[in-house]
């Protein structure tokens, strides 16, 4: 583990905690050395040097320097004729050499324990600085030889699993955690690779002893070594928290296009409720007539007849226009079915053309007869259309009344199906594009800026993109592009 790595080659923060010990060290094994030369033993010099190398391997650096610099002097005072003076040159020559070459001895053992503990430093520094990213994004390292089942962890692959540190770690423990439903998925992913692999992505559920569930991602690659083994390196992150985050604000998107549709219904109440006096209006209208064709003498069944199939027609559009308010209205988790964009496009003129009427614009549709079905949710795509001209009515606010028009165009792409909605208002100023789509940005004076932001999260959320720009004359056109329902298949 990481953690005892570090500990092993940890030296003790304080300055003077970390000297005296190394005072302690030398002056132990001063003794020591002295004893040994006293019984002609040839390893006190290799006990002096034993204790330099301890004092750079513990203690750090400095303190290693200060007990090279004591050994040599200690070995000229104490072990070298004449005794008790540290002057080199009183030394015959041949003394004079040995003497000198104790000295680069331990010099160059110190220069060597000085690299391995600026090594040792530098790999505890880098596994602080994996242990507290791996801490930090709840991500641990794991590696797994196959066949042989040798594993190692890290310390937060422990907290990920769920185990103590003095635990050892196995593929059985391992897979202890692994969710049932997913026990053979971890096999063949993880466990039993019997090849190399690039790149291990997938996802599984753990099972902590308390019963709760952890969504665990695992993203790594598998190596052949020597001996034909397979080696299996990969990062285990916690998704658990994301996933519920993920799902949090998916939730209140919901909850905020939701909020948009009504808030779009309620500015067109008077509007829809015009066209539904109309065919009310003509229902009664029908009935009364209906009513004295049979007060006749004899009664007229066959204007009676025709008075009630008007009367059907007339109330066939009034609940087709309450059903389409409805479903814009209502409240419900997005359900996908294959759709003809075409019907949603006519859908949305018909609940949006007493506002194009009171604007004075007129609606041109252009609908490819053989358009492609996509997979989607059709309050959502109707919520996205009903922005798009709802915009276009409000940019050619200023338009002259003879030019005011908004084309509804469908055709279909390579693997996609698109729908463009193209006006003649102001186009977009130069420098929003960008930003048009961005959450609470908005160009209009009383605008929140969530519109659009909702338009291209519903989009994406169905594999497809929302584009707008302007057109070479004037206007600009919004289009959706949602992939065919055969190209998602596929």
């Amino acid at each position: 583990m990481l953690s005892k790595v570090s500990e092993a080659v940890a030296v003790p923060k304080r300055h003077a905690v970390r000297y005296g010990l190394m005072v302690l060290v030398l002056a132990v094994t001063l003794p020591i050395a002295l004893t040994l030369n006293s019984l002609h033993v040839p390893t006190a010099f290799a006990t002096m040097l034993l204790a330099v190398m301890f004092s750079v391997w513990r203690f750090g650096i400095g303190p290693g320097l200060v007990a090279s610099v004591f050994t040599i002097f200690s070995i000229r005072f104490f072990l070298l004729e004449p005794l008790y003076t540290i002057d080199p040159f009183a030394l015959p020559d041949e003394e004079l050499h040995v003497f000198l070459l104790f000295g680069e001895a331990i010099l160059l053992l110190w220069l060597l324990g000085s690299a391995q503990r600026r090594a040792q430093e530098k790999l505890r520094a880098s596994e602080a600085y994996l242990a507290d990213a791996q801490a930090l994004s709840q991500t641990g390292s794991v590696r797994l030889i196959v066949p042989d089942a040798e594993v190692f962890w890290s310390a937060q692959a422990y907290r990920v699993l769920g185990y103590s540190n003095d635990i050892s770690p196995s593929v059985q423990r391992m897979i202890a955690r692994v969710h049932p439903g997913d026990v053979a998925l971890v096999h063949s992913r993880f466990f039993q690779l019997t090849e190399p692999a690039k790149r291990i992505d997938f996802e599984h559920r753990i099972v902590m002893p308390d019963g709760t569930l952890k969504q665990i991602a695992v993203l790594g690659k598998a190596e052949l070594e020597r001996g034909g083994k397979i080696r299996v390196s990969a990062a285990v992150m916690d998704m658990t928290e994301a996933k519920r985050i993920s799902a949090s604000l998916r939730k209140s998107q919901a909850e905020l296009a939701h909020v948009t549709r009504l808030t779009a219904m309620g500015e067109l109440v008077a509007s829809i409720s015009h066209e539904i006096n109309q065919p009310l209006a003509a229902i009664k209208l029908n009935a009364e007539t209906g009513v004295r064709w049979l007060d006749r003498e004899p009664p007229q069944l066959d204007d009676v007849r025709l008075s009630l199939s008007r009367i059907i027609d007339n109330a066939a559009r009034a609940g087709a226009l309450i059903s389409n308010l409805r479903n814009m209205s209502k409240k419900a988790e997005a359900q996908t079915r294959p759709l003809d964009l075409n019907h949603v496009v006519t859908d949305v003129v018909q609940i949006l053309q007493r506002e194009a009427q009171d604007k004075n614009i007129r609606c041109m549709i252009d609908l490819d007869s053989n358009l492609k079905l996509v997979e989607a949710d059709e309050v959502q795509l109707q919520q996205i259309l009903v922005n798009f001209l709802m915009n276009g009515f409000d940019a050619m606010a200023t338009t002259p009344e003879s030019e005011r028009q908004i084309s509804i165009r469908s055709r279909n792409c390579e693997d996609s199906v698109a729908v463009e909605v193209r006006d003649a208002g102001l186009g977009i100023p130069e420098g929003v594009a960008g930003r048009l789509f961005d959450a609470f940005f908005t160009t209009k004076l009383h605008g929140m800026g969530i519109g659009l932001s909702i338009c291209r999260t519903i989009a994406e959320a169905h594999g497809g993109k929302v584009e707008a720009f302007n057109n070479e004359d004037r206007g600009a056109t919004f289009r959706i592009v949602l992939p065919q329902a055969s190209a998602l298949v596929a």
